[in-house]
């Protein structure tokens, strides 16, 4: 399969899955967020954080986007764009699984596709890269104080940070595909090239819609509260039903790329 192939099948899949199947599984997406959003949360309370950012209040769209280690200090705030992957492999894994029912947008029954097996596998991807984030982290603060010129140091700083939203994605798409695929997947270059290409096309795009979205649509609804304590609350609620529009992207990032590539038998 030739890159333009793919990049037109890639992008012909996200249309198609929003078409058919965004109103069918918006119910599901949006009870996932909440569940990210309360450990979002759950995260905040026990996290430290730098001078720097102590001060600040979080909203959930934040967290998504943004890096609150700073310093010396690991904030485990960020660790909630792992949580979100972990809710999205679970409704990607339910949702291939009642791909061809007509209700598959039941809560029940996605909860009913989902096993013992696929929550151990998922809790274990989580922990690794919870693991791999801190890992990174104390690497980007070892270059900083130990790299031999200032260009050295920016760098792998950005190096690093790349690897902090990628590694995560890549392995929760590949245990998705280990828990759905019947037959063993080669993992070649290729595919995890295309892989790694069709998630940084949807999490580029989740960005600026997120970032549009914060800017000129949120902030202008949240003007009556801009001096009220409660306005990240209230700017979180407001993006659940965003981050839940993500969901169904995300799972086509994931999936798409391995079925695009398989070798016919």
């Amino acid at each position: 399969m030739t890159f333009t192939s793919y990049l037109k099948g890639l992008l012909s899949d996200f249309v198609d899955y929003y078409q058919k199947y965004l109103r069918r599984t918006f119910g599901v997406t949006l009870v996932f967020t909440v569940l990210c959003f309360v450990g979002a949360a759950l995260l905040l309370h026990f996290s430290d954080f730098a001078r720097s950012v102590s001060v600040k209040q979080i909203s959930l769209l934040n967290t998504f986007f943004i890096r609150y280690s700073k310093a010396d200090t690991y904030s485990l705030v960020d660790l909630t764009k792992s949580v979100f992957l972990f809710f999205v492999a679970l409704f990607s894994l339910g949702f291939t699984r009642l791909a061809n029912d007509k209700t598959s947008g039941k809560f029940n029954l996605f909860i009913r596709k989902i096993t013992l097996k696929d929550i151990t596998f998922l809790l274990g991807i989580f922990i690794l890269t919870s693991l791999i984030d801190y890992i990174f982290f104390k690497l980007e603060r070892y270059s900083i104080v130990h790299a031999p010129s200032n260009a050295v140091s920016i760098y792998f700083q950005g190096l690093l940070f790349h690897l902090r939203i990628y590694v995560p994605l890549i392995l929760f798409a590949l245990t998705i595909c280990s828990l759905t695929v019947s037959e063993k997947v080669l993992l070649t270059f290729k595919r995890i090239l295309f892989l790694y290409i069709s998630l940084w096309l949807f999490n580029e795009f989740a960005f600026e819609i997120a970032s549009w979205a914060n800017a000129h649509f949120l902030s202008f609804i949240l003007l009556p509260f801009a001096n009220s304590k409660s306005l990240y609350l209230y700017e979180s609620i407001l993006e659940i039903p965003l981050i839940a529009f993500f969901f169904l992207g995300y799972h086509v990032a994931m999936t798409t790329p391995i079925k695009q590539t398989e070798v016919p038998s």
